[in-house]
């Protein structure tokens, strides 16, 4: 397929589907139509290869080792030989996806005192709270796509407290998210240490009690602060000082609630956290359906001395 720099595919429609692809929630279709950008527009490419070595640089700097790997993306590739490359070539963990409905943190060997950050309506129960259309401003603090506070329905009551938050479902099968913005300028360092720990935990239903799910969060720690961010960081989220996702498939069973979590070292440098929240239907043979959000936790966790 021949470059074409006239023409070329939808840049928010690409950085979305590369975006889907590191998560690892790209569906085959999806794919398909990424190789094809990928294939076709340089940009493309070059939008790519950056994602690739920030996320690569982020995650080796916290594992201490000194050289990151490069990603490049000089030529077009298979898909089926790109995804190796950002998993195995480019040594990212983006994150966990399983089939199993059991998830766990893991554990510290010594003691830790973990203290609740500032979540805005966490549960969600102001039935009257405003919710911003896409990446909330400094006047709002829970946006993104649609959804709608409610109480118990579709046999499923809320995890926490009596409301709780639907996403509708996506015409297009598309993930779902809805995102809220922490200020962290009045949150603690931890003594000298260049980072602070911080856990974020939410959980996930479906509408429908036997439908599988897939469930994302991201975390973007940003040295802007909360009041000079707004949809336009969207396109340079690349610049965060840190970042980390986690994802988790669940099948269909008893348990409707599956709580989904992850950690992040946070730089002293960073003024503000933005968190993503998404979810939506993997299998494409079970009809398009709502999902919920609740319970969201935010917590600064700090080692302490063993007595």
């Amino acid at each position: 397929m021949s470059e074409s720099s006239s023409n070329p595919p939808n840049r928010a429609r690409w950085c979305e589907l590369i975006d889907l692809h590191l998560l690892g929630t790209i569906s085959k279709q999806e794919a398909i139509e990424l190789e094809a950008a990928l294939q076709s527009s340089r940009e493309a490419r070059e939008d790519y290869r950056q994602r690739c070595n920030l996320d690569s640089a982020l995650r080796q700097e916290a594992a201490g080792q000194t050289t990151p790997t490069r990603v490049t993306a000089s030529k077009p590739v298979r898909w089926l030989t790109w995804r190796p490359l950002t998993a195995a070539a480019a040594g990212i963990v983006f994150g966990m996806f399983c089939t199993s409905v059991v998830f766990g943190f893991v554990g510290y060997r010594g003691a830790v005192k973990k203290t609740p950050l500032a979540v805005v309506q966490p549960s969600f129960e102001d039935a009257a709270m405003p919710l911003a259309k896409g990446f909330p401003d400094a006047s709002v603090h829970w946006g993104g796509d649609e959804a709608h506070v409610v109480a118990a329905e579709n046999g499923l009551s809320a995890k926490d407290g009596k409301l709780m938050l639907r996403l509708e479902a996506s015409p297009m099968r598309m993930p779902r998210f809805v995102y809220q913005v922490l200020d962290l300028t009045s949150v603690p360092s931890s003594g000298s240490a260049e980072t602070r720990e911080i856990e974020i935990s939410a959980s996930f239903a479906a509408a429908d009690a036997g439908s599988s799910m897939r469930c994302m969060m991201r975390a973007f720690a940003v040295s802007e602060s909360r009041e000079a961010l707004d949809a336009t960081w969207l396109e340079h989220r690349d610049e965060a000082v840190a970042s980390a996702t986690r994802g988790m498939d669940v099948m269909g069973s008893g348990e409707r609630w599956q709580t989904l979590g992850f950690k992040i070292q946070v730089p002293r440098a960073a003024r503000s956290l933005v968190l993503f929240f998404g979810v939506r239907t993997p299998d494409k043979s079970m009809p398009k359906a709502a999902h919920y959000i609740d319970d969201v936790q935010v917590s600064l966790i700090e080692p302490q001395p063993l007595p």
